[in-house]
């Protein structure tokens, strides 16, 4: 998997715009880029489930799924993001199985295409890595220079635009968004990452990178 690059979880919020939505975080294991993606709230649960915060009661598709696996002699070797059309992740899941003769030692490997957040929910239960490319990061990827969010080619703080609030963001509507200058949008990419408001983020820089 040399050519993919390796994220981890960094955690799971509620959205701050729509009801019912989650963003699931994860970041490059260096921690100078963090990738949200927006999920619904089953899968939420499922992720968060299986992250440990266990409630007895539950069960998920996913732990019928790792009991299959288990008993049929498959391994999740890795979930992989690979494309992003139009604000949606593609991934699909990396298996292998065991041959069932004793006497054959050959290990199959099959990819099966994965809705994004089921991927991650398995990869927590089989203590899978999860990968991306280095195009998808570029393209919603949100950089980090010193622990602050910075803007590739634009410093957010030197912009000047100091007044720009989350809250005046979230009664935009798109077409506002789409009206707002790149000065603004900067800035106000800025403002989201501190107030880990990382679906929002997410937004601003599907607007940027719409404009390049």
């Amino acid at each position: 998997m040399n050519q993919f690059i390796r994220l981890v979880i960094r955690g799971i919020s509620l959205s701050q715009i729509q009801s019912g939505i989650y963003v699931l975080l994860l970041e490059e294991e260096s921690g100078k880029i963090k990738l949200p993606i927006i999920i619904e709230s089953s899968q939420a649960q499922s992720i968060a489930y299986a992250l440990g915060k266990r409630d007895p009661s539950r069960s998920f598709t996913h732990d019928l799924f790792l009991s299959f696996a288990r008993i049929f002699h498959i391994r999740l070797k890795a979930i992989v993001i690979y494309k992003l059309v139009n604000g949606i992740f593609f991934s699909y899941l990396l298996l292998e199985k065991d041959s069932i003769k004793k006497e054959e030692k050959e290990i199959k490997e099959y990819k099966i295409d994965s809705k994004t957040s089921d991927a991650v929910a398995l990869a927590v239960r089989f203590q899978a890595p999860i990968y991306t490319t280095k195009e998808i990061l570029d393209k919603a990827g949100i950089y980090f220079e010193n622990g602050f969010p910075m803007d590739k080619e634009n410093d957010p703080y030197e912009t000047g635009a100091e007044n720009s609030t989350l809250l005046f963001f979230k009664e935009k509507s798109k077409q506002d968004l789409e009206n707002m200058t790149e000065k603004d949008l900067n800035v106000l990419l800025n403002h989201a990452v501190n107030n880990e408001c990382y679906e929002l983020a997410a937004r601003i820089k599907k607007e940027l990178d719409r404009r390049e």
